[in-house]
């Protein structure tokens, strides 16, 4: 407001000068006088005055008039002028501005319109790097593969793009299932930028792909090593891919390089249950029995797991079902709220044949939002108390439409299947996890398994033996049942 008064005060100020001036020089006594050739021309002073602004005018018009001719002479000569320079701005401007759209539209999907832009764009040699890159990513969602690896490609010899060239070209390898080409080019972008993690994630995926299990282990310690914030989180991979390592040895015989790997991957991930298990397998192939309860006894005071007592069952599988109960008292001790100890130190009793002590165990299970696998024990504890048919039939049908009991799953696609460090189905590294799954996913993505139904006149829930179940019954106590 305060400038915009002040500076009508000065424009009026001016205009107020510039008409005193002139009424001053109109109102002075006197004439011009011209002799031209004998010819006189008078004139008044403003008059005068006038005419010198006119003439003056047009003479720097005239100036102008003929530099401009000299610009365009030069223009068309092909020499840096202003006139030049004013049409390299326009075209400046037009290529920026297709840029700016070929981005837009490269965002959006519309790849037809990106490959229109770019075309304007290149009009400007200074973006021919960021345009070539845009038109190559347009052409690799068009399934214009080979358009895309020419231009990476010429890319490819540039400092500034070749990082970005190396991963297009590695897209397109691993695209056409050539990974062993795929890894070379991985390893040279990580030699470029040792500190990229992008290019250290492609590397790593890589090597897991093609299970160079200690390449890869190699990849998460340069990870570890550039960002300390994931240092766990990376550890716990190299946890999975020593682990992998060892049952790669394993299965080839090496058992001793296999036991070698897996205690390293202990280490670094103790309560890793999976690693736990393997270990223990190992050191029973070789006849160290003791070892492997060591090593239960440990993961199982920082994680009690259903696969550790399953393990930990059949270190001894000769034995009864009293001394099995008895070999895992000390395992109980300290975990009294831990519902997964609850739930084996049931099936332990039921094996037993104590269903009084049973029962008395997983009544809180009950009240506590029961799965399946929960209250057909129940089923199985009614049935050894002797209570009728109704009551055991009861159990059995709120076993079938109560949640499925936790298992290993998939976090990335929801299937489940055995542990393992790649999901089977997506190839997702680190996915598996122990919990419930998505009940909405099970039945259409997983070989889902109902609750299963007893037949009161066959069977028995003590001898149901699945692979790797903790309940176990002697041969003994089986014919016995036969012959009655």
């Amino acid at each position: 407001m305060i400038f915009t008064l002040t500076r009508g005060f000065f424009i009026l100020l001016l205009a107020v000068v510039i008409t005193y001036f002139f009424s001053f020089i109109e109102k002075m006594p006197g004439s011009i006088i011209l002799e031209i050739q004998e010819k006189e021309f008078k004139f008044s002073i403003i008059v005068f005055l006038l005419m010198l602004l006119i003439f003056g005018f047009l003479f720097f018009f005239s100036i102008k008039t003929f530099q401009l001719l000299i610009a365009v002479v030069d223009f068309f000569m092909g020499k840096e002028t202003a006139l030049l320079r004013f049409f390299k701005r326009i075209k400046y401007r037009r290529s920026q501005k297709a840029l700016n759209n070929a981005i837009i539209a490269l965002v959006e999907g519309e790849n037809q319109k990106v490959l229109a832009e770019t075309s304007k764009a290149l009009l400007n040699p200074d973006f021919e790097k960021a345009v070539s890159l845009i038109k190559a990513k347009a052409e690799e969602n068009l399934g214009n593969q080979e358009n895309a690896d020419k231009i990476f490609k010429r890319l490819l010899p540039i400092k500034e793009t070749r990082l970005a060239a190396l991963d297009g070209l590695i897209r397109s390898k691993i695209s056409r299932g050539d990974l062993v080409t795929a890894l070379e080019l991985a390893k040279r972008s990580v030699i470029l930028k040792p500190k990229n993690n992008q290019s250290l994630n492609t590397l790593f995926k890589i090597q897991i792909e093609l299970k160079d299990w200690m390449g890869a282990r190699k990849t998460l310690v340069l990870q570890q090593n550039l960002d300390k914030k994931t240092r766990s989180i990376k550890q716990r991979q190299e946890a999975l891919v020593l682990y992998a390592e060892a049952l790669k040895r394993k299965l080839e015989g090496e058992e001793l390089r296999a036991l070698e790997a897996i205690k390293e991957s202990m280490k670094k991930s103790p309560d890793l249950v999976p690693t736990v298990c393997l270990a223990s397998d190992i050191e029973i192939s070789i006849g160290k029995i003791k070892n492997a309860e060591k090593y239960i006894r440990s993961c199982w005071k920082i994680n009690p797991h259903p696969d550790l007592a399953k393990k930990f069952a059949n270190l001894y599988p000769e034995e009864t079902p009293k001394n099995r109960l008895n070999r895992f008292s000390p395992l109980f001790k300290n975990f009294n709220n831990n519902p997964i100890v609850k739930s084996i130190k049931t099936e332990l009793l039921i094996a037993s044949e104590e269903f009084p002590a049973a029962k008395r165990i997983i009544q809180p299970l009950i009240k506590d939002k029961p799965n399946s696998s929960v209250l057909m024990m129940m089923a199985a504890i009614e049935k050894g108390l002797g209570s009728s048919e109704e009551i055991i039939q009861g159990w059995i049908s709120k076993a079938f439409y109560a949640p499925r009991p936790p298992v290993w799953f998939c976090e990335k696609c929801n299937y489940s299947e055995n542990w393992s460090p790649v999901c089977k189905k997506c190839k997702s590294f680190d996915s598996m996890a122990w919990g419930a799954q998505e009940i909405n996913n099970v039945f259409s993505e997983n070989k889902a398994i109902l609750p299963f139904e007893v037949d009161n006149k066959t069977k028995t829930f003590e001898n149901k033996i699945e692979e790797g179940e903790l309940v176990q019954v002697s041969e003994e106590k089986e014919n016995l049942k036969k012959e009655n």
